[in-house]
């Protein structure tokens, strides 16, 4: 059962356009859900390709992890000279510089690439690395973040395929958090 600080994941199995647990639930009529898709899916294979992350904050690092779990070749461009040395040191490509910067993106192999993971928070940042990098590689995927979802909207114009905005990400979390907490049903733990 779920409590209102924590959410139990449920295993299930997505057939014929419907999500189907693989266990009985007593859920209240109404209840919503957020399905979270697990990585790999049976049977699927990664893209060839390498990958820039841009930052190596906690978003970089999942985006290492994911990456790592794939298989997949991965080259970081960080500016701070701590994380850099770090990083190195446990066998990680890295380049240390501003993605903004095509020097710098050159050598993190933009030229190979087919995905960019701009997890940084420097918005500005953020925005002139996608102009740049849709410039002088127009067919590379470019999932950028942003704080905001106005900054989200010019990514966006300016060439990001996907924008993850953390003004969004964070409305969310609260509308799941107390949607559990309003809500509560006689006799059961929700």
């Amino acid at each position: 059962m779920l409590d209102s600080t924590s959410a139990r994941s449920y295993g299930a199995t997505y057939r014929d356009r419907q999500v189907r647990l693989d266990e009985t639930v007593d859920w209240p009529e109404g209840l919503k859900l957020v399905v979270t898709p697990a990585y790999p899916p049976p049977g699927g294979t990664p893209i060839n390709g390498h990958v820039i992350i841009v930052g190596f904050g906690l978003a970089g690092r999942y985006v290492a992890d994911l990456l790592d779990s794939a298989g997949m070749t991965y080259t970081i461009i960080e500016r701070n000279p701590d994380t850099v040395e770090t990083q190195r040191a446990l066998g990680r490509r890295v380049v240390a510089g501003d993605a903004s910067d095509a020097q710098t993106l050159s050598e993190a192999d933009l030229d190979r690439a087919s995905i960019l993971a701009l997890t940084i928070p420097d918005e500005d940042a953020v925005l002139e690395a996608t102009s740049l990098a849709r410039r002088l590689r127009p067919e590379i995927y470019i999932i950028a973040r942003t704080n905001y979802s106005s900054k989200g909207m010019e990514a966006s114009h300016l060439g990001a395929d996907d924008v993850i905005m953390g003004e969004q990400a964070v409305a969310l979390q609260f509308y799941d958090r107390l949607s559990r907490r309003l809500w509560r049903i006689p006799g059961k733990t929700v």
